[in-house]
């Protein structure tokens, strides 16, 4: 037994001189299988240390390496300003320099029309704005969705096209609040303009929809009357007489004889020179309105008495009328009328 106890002896020097972890090895059956980092230390704790210091500098050279300056993303372009419309106002056209015009549509979306629509537009690369109902957005979203993502404005004309000044506060909630969620729930934007139908609207409603709905009103300026004139000549010969520069246009993109219409209208009017645009692009473009104000005293201006005259007071009692009162002088000069505010 001796002479295996020394060969033995012999093995376990040579393993630990070899540097191998015997004890694993030993209790492997107990444990389950070796792992790599049991099976693999050194044996040596100065030449593992020795090892490590040159894979730390090796490491530290490629850290070292990929540290260098990197050129930094170019910046994404500021996003335009929003577009802020003048409070209190009520658009029919627009004061800008150059032959831009509005072209828009009502009453929509619809799965029949509204598309054939917007190919017309695609193909001439012309931007709108479509004044949308509430109940037909919920019955045609995807159409809505279309007109937003071929880069198209849209406004609110309402729920369900009733006269706004006819009804009551709850009735108006439901016809703006619901209309300006259901658009939103389609585009992820909410509408900032509104037709009121009919056009119709008074200064105080006016007020209470910017104030609690955040809409602007926007109405025409040129106004073929398609709703009742099914004809495409009709609508055509309407537009081309009335148009100018700043113009709004108002059609309906729910008849056929306008949305056939439409190819000659823009292509005469493009002919013609003028430039088409959304209501957002022409409220950027618009110029501030010209206030005229009265000049003091010209209204009770009196004309010259001649040379030589005598003063009213030097008159016999009688031979005038007595003098009227003088009028109480105004707080402030009244601004001129715009034809833009009603």
């Amino acid at each position: 037994m001796k002479p295996l106890l020394i060969v033995t002896g012999f093995v376990a020097a040579a393993a630990v001189g070899a540097g191998m972890a015997i004890s694993p090895l030993l209790s492997a059956k107990d444990d389950g299988p070796a792992t790599t980092q049991s099976i693999s230390q050194p044996a040596n704790p100065a030449a593992g240390q020795a090892a490590q210091g040159k894979g730390a500098t090796a490491a530290q050279k490629s850290a070292a390496a990929s540290a260098q300056p990197v050129p930094a993303p170019a910046p994404e372009p500021a996003a335009p300003p929003p577009v802020t419309p003048r409070k209190n106002y009520t658009y029919k056209s627009f004061d800008v320099d150059g032959s831009y015009i509005a072209m828009t549509f009502d009453d929509g979306p619809n799965p029949e029309t509204t598309p054939r629509l917007l190919q017309i537009l695609r193909e001439r690369n012309i931007k709108v704005t479509f004044f949308v109902l509430g109940n037909m957005v919920a019955k045609h979203p995807e159409v809505l969705k279309m007109i937003a993502d071929e880069g198209h404005e849209i406004g609110s004309h309402s729920w369900s096209h009733p006269q706004l000044t006819r009804i009551s506060a709850a009735a108006l909630d439901k016809e703006l609040g619901n209309t300006t969620e259901a658009i939103f729930q389609v585009t992820g934007k909410r509408p900032i303009f509104l037709r009121p139908p009919y056009g119709t609207m008074k200064p105080t409603l006016r007020t209470t929809i910017e104030d609690k709905y955040g809409l602007t009103i926007v109405n025409w300026s040129v106004d073929p009357n398609d709703w009742k004139n099914r004809n495409s000549q009709a609508v055509h010969d309407a537009i081309m007489a009335q148009v100018k520069p700043g113009a709004i246009v108002l059609s309906h993109d729910i008849y056929a004889t306008t949305v056939d219409a439409m190819p000659r209208i823009l292509d005469e009017l493009a002919a013609k020179g003028y430039k088409f645009a959304t209501l957002s692009q022409l409220v950027a473009m618009d110029k501030p309105l010209k206030v005229a104000l009265a000049t003091p005293g010209t209204a009770a201006a009196k004309k010259p008495k001649p040379a030589g005259a005598k003063p009213d007071a030097a008159k016999p009692a009688g031979t005038s009328k007595p003098a009227a009162a003088a009028p109480k002088p105004a707080a402030s000069p009244a601004p001129a009328r715009s034809a833009g505010v009603y």
